[in-house]
């Protein structure tokens, strides 16, 4: 499997260049997996980071809190992704992967491909953000 430099220098599983048309269930888990490694390996050099002491200056805006502050957003992100990926391992273990929850039919290859831990298509994610766009819930 090749590898991939990430920021810091260090080099990583990269994911396997495949085509999300014809890729297999062992395809698409090794996938699946190299994504979660990269994510997991990069959320752990950002937390490093986090362990280092700032000092607390008096002034409003201090640009050290507010790279703190981005670095906090970056962190939760890597986190959702990492746990989307989990959920897309355990749907392809159950035959689901691949199928939008909302409607049920069949997630783009290129879908899937660009987002691996996708649960729904286009169509659906677009009238999902449009709804919450408008600050309706659905239930």
């Amino acid at each position: 499997m090749k590898t991939q430099t990430i920021k810091g220098g260090k080099n990583v599983k990269a994911a396997p260049k495949v085509d999300a048309k014809t890729e297999n269930k062992k395809q698409r888990r090794e996938r699946l997996v190299a994504e979660r490694e990269l994510a997991a390996t990069e959320l752990k050099r950002l937390r490093g980071q986090m362990q280092t002491e700032i000092e607390h200056d008096a002034d409003e805006g201090d640009p050290d809190i507010y790279e703190r502050e981005k670095l906090l957003a970056v962190i939760r992100t890597l986190e959702d992704k990492m746990e989307s990926l989990d959920y897309a391992m355990k749907a392809l273990d159950n035959g689901q992967y691949g199928i939008c929850e909302r409607c049920g039919s069949e997630i783009g290859a290129e879908r899937l491909k660009a987002m691996p831990g996708t649960t729904l298509c286009v169509k659906c994610k677009a009238a999902t953000e449009k709804i919450l766009k408008r600050g309706f819930t659905q239930e």
